[in-house]
């Protein structure tokens, strides 16, 4: 992403707050951030088009969807023919157990955060469908017993 401009302190203030609230109305937006509605969405829109707010979410309870199960799942692979690590990421990506998946420096290459209804069906995934797929030479996972700190907001510098 290339800034076409600095962000301004009222920007920075803008983002702290969506970042905790994405729902939240202009009005209440701009009176939080201390401007006038109008110049607010105009920031708001600017830092749209900017690519510094990338989009708005739900955050959903994996739970009550019924994924039981969090892992993260750690794969090593190896050389194949050409072409083969973009068929991999583009069939990782179209898995719905995967929620993001991370290519890493060191030993291993790709970091896969998965969700699934129980652990047989996180090892049908692992072992039917993401071991046997080109180039993957190994995979190794860890089951997420409790989660310490949710992803959540960046931090936002001051100027």
């Amino acid at each position: 992403m290339t800034r076409k401009r600095p962000l301004t302190p009222s920007d920075r203030r803008i983002l702290r707050v969506v970042q905790g609230d994405g729902r939240i109305t202009n009005a209440a937006l701009a009176e939080k951030v201390g401007l006038a509605a109008s110049p607010c969405l105009r920031r708001l829109k600017a830092l749209e088009e900017d690519g510094v707010i990338e989009g708005y979410r739900a955050l959903v309870n994996r739970k009550a969807l019924g994924f039981e199960v969090e892992a993260f799942v750690f794969v090593k692979l190896e050389q194949s023919e050409p072409g083969w690590r973009t068929r991999l990421v583009e069939r990782l990506k179209s898995y719905e157990e995967v929620i993001a998946c991370y290519a890493l420096t060191g030993e291993i290459d790709l970091l896969v955060h998965a969700v699934a209804e129980d652990i047989e069906s996180l090892g049908e995934f692992t072992m039917n469908r993401l071991l046997p797929l080109p180039g993957v030479a190994d995979v190794r996972s860890s089951f997420v017993l409790s989660t310490v700190k949710p992803p959540g907001a960046l931090p936002v510098p001051e100027a």
